[in-house]
């Protein structure tokens, strides 16, 4: 194994002894000490500048999908919380945490070629506040200090010691200069970092992929090949001495100068990166948040009032809003209005990145759990501001990959439409939301079609039926499409339903299959409800069936899809989506009943 050496002299050994006594601790890390390490930090990253000017360095890599089929050859798996945490250094594990989450979004992804070297800094570059790290825990003389970046040796551990088990040439690897207990050190198998001077590199003979993952709870390397890689040298078991763990706030020695002082963290907050608001929505945050949260919203209120985001955040003091953004989506959309589906679509999802991309920058490093919009998730997880956290979803709609399933299914019964098949987000955004909510914690959702999808892990809402005056006495005659005139909602089964049992219809105007229907269904720019006898909804998707909500909450009954979710619902019959029959026997019921 080829190892280069060139570790300053804050290694220094005697200084670094497992065991040895508070005094030298305190002194390896005065001022002066420091003063001269970060010195010599900075003379020896000169030096490295110029050797990899020189020798060609190691560059950096792109990221691809060549290999993800590839096996794995290598694999890591490593804890990144600490059961030992007190309140006062467990903030500082969140930040190591945040600097893993902030590197790892940097490798995951990063190919190889056959024969070049990967180096850990030429991808993760400088570990900058600017650039997203904050104060972790770093070892330093034997000691887990407070350190900027923080915490990015355990990635460059996992790296080496997937490396070894691939059993790739070692080009530049640097032991820690004292050894924790339980860590890796311990076996030989760390590689120390420090920007840009120690450095990790390795190389392998075959194409090499790395995908690196931090789940709730652990650190996951896999190393994908597509060769077999002959072992480069032999790796021998060493044991070598270890400390027990000794951090600034456990030592009791406040003199140090490595010691900072931190606001101990006695509850873990959540944050709520909220968009659309739903009574439903906002009720749950009402039960379960408390002013220890923090709270992302599209707007705030108090400049521009829209109803559609007007979140009852009264008493939470950790509140941050992003209306100009907000503004410039809604514009966008606007200017996109009647381009067709597939412009509307992709003009969400490129602001909805914007905003996701917002919000996770302002998602504190002490925030463990998450409660996401669902049009957020895919984003998030992309960028992987969800690693290292649990989170909850607000699930505003079917998962993408069912939705275009029943609106492929739609399509397939009536082909005549020009709305069912208008839109597909690409196979790469609905991957990515399909693995997040499979390790989303819970699935929140009113949707009682959508909360059965998910069983256990499913936390069913009861939606909430908006205050309205009760109907007029005498029984309207027209039956209400509670929805524009769209495949989608049902416009051919209300069509047919119409002629065959010569019933009045009025739907909303809006959006339309550009299509002439029967004679016996017209437009209304708004629902008169007092001349409304039977509401009928049976749309192939339907995520918020407000209108059939207003109608029962009045008295006028309904007859909705299960694609709706409105089981359950008091004056609402539920029929399967597509099923004509079923539906044409529900609204003669409900008509004999009237």
């Amino acid at each position: 194994m080829n190892q280069k050496s060139n570790t300053p002299a804050p290694g220094d050994a005697a200084a670094g002894q497992a065991g040895g006594d508070t005094g030298r601790k305190i002194a390896s890390h005065s001022r002066a000490a420091n003063g001269i390490f970060h010195l010599k930090a900075l003379l020896l990253s000169v030096q490295r500048v110029l050797q990899d000017m020189r020798g060609g360095g190691a560059r950096k890599h792109a990221k691809g999908n060549a290999l993800c089929d590839a096996p794995v050859i290598a694999s890591h798996e490593g804890n990144l919380w600490n059961a030992d945490d007190n309140p006062l250094n467990w903030r500082l594990t969140a930040g190591k945490v945040h600097n893993l989450r902030t590197a790892a979004a940097k490798l995951d992804g990063v190919e190889i070629p056959a024969g070049e070297v990967f180096g850990f800094w030429a991808h993760v570059g400088r570990p900058a506040r600017s650039r997203g790290f904050v104060v972790g825990r770093a070892v330093r003389e034997g000691c887990i200090t407070p350190s900027l970046a923080g915490g990015l040796c355990q990635l460059s551990n996992a790296l080496y010691d997937a490396a070894l088990n691939a059993g790739l040439e070692i080009v530049e690897r640097h032991r820690h200069s004292g050894v924790i207990r339980g860590t890796l050190a311990e076996r030989d198998r760390d590689a120390t970092i420090k920007w840009n001077y120690l450095d990790l590199r390795f190389r392998a003979a075959h194409p090499l992929r790395i995908e690196v993952e931090l789940t709730g709870k652990k650190l996951l390397i896999r190393l994908r090949g597509t060769g077999q890689q002959k072992p480069h040298a032999a790796w021998r078991e060493v044991i070598r001495p270890a400390s027990p763990l000794r951090d600034c706030y456990s030592c009791g020695q406040a003199a140090c100068a490595s010691h900072r002082v931190v606001e101990p963290v006695t509850r873990q907050p959540a944050a709520f990166l909220l968009d659309e608001r739903w009574p439903e929505y906002d009720g749950y945050l009402a039960q379960t948040a408390d002013a220890n949260d923090v709270f992302l919203c599209p707007v705030d209120t108090r400049i521009l009032r829209k109803r559609n985001y007007a979140w009852n955040l009264a008493g939470f003091g950790r509140v941050r809003t992003f209306t100009l953004h907000t503004l410039l989506r809604a514009l966008a959309v606007r200017r996109t209005a009647g381009k067709g589906g597939k412009a509307l679509q992709s003009t969400l999802i490129a602001h909805d990145r914007k905003l996701a991309q917002r919000y996770m920058r302002q998602i504190p490093p002490e925030c463990t759990h998450l409660v996401v919009a669902q049009n957020l998730l895919p984003h998030l997880w992309e960028a992987g501001a969800l690693g290292g956290r649990t989170f909850d979803v607000l699930m505003y709609r079917l998962p993408l990959g069912t939705l275009q399933e029943r609106l492929d299914g739609a399509y397939s019964r009536n082909p005549r439409s020009t709305t069912l098949n208008d839109f597909r987000a690409p196979d790469a955004f609905v991957d990515l939301e399909s693995r997040a909510l499979e390790r989303a914690r819970r699935i929140i959702t009113p949707h009682a079609e959508i909360a059965s999808m998910f069983g256990e892990r499913a936390l069913p809402l009861k939606w909430e039926l908006p205050a309205t005056a009760a109907r007029p006495a005498a029984h309207g005659t027209k039956i209400l499409l509670a929805a524009p005139p769209l495949g989608r909602k049902g416009i051919y089964e209300v069509e047919r339903l119409a002629e065959e049992l010569e019933l009045s219809v009025v739907a909303l105007r809006g959006a339309s299959e550009g299509v002439q229907h029967s004679r016996r269904i017209g437009t209304v720019d708004a629902v008169p409800y007092a001349e409304i006898g039977l509401v009928l909804l049976p749309a192939y998707v339907e995520h918020k069936p407000r209108i059939v909500l207003r109608a029962v909450a009045m008295g006028i009954p309904a007859v909705a899809s299960e694609a709706c979710g409105l089981q359950g619902v008091q004056g609402v019959t539920t029929v399967p989506a597509g099923d004509y029959e079923a539906l044409k026997q529900a609204a003669i019921a409900s008509l004999a009943a009237a």
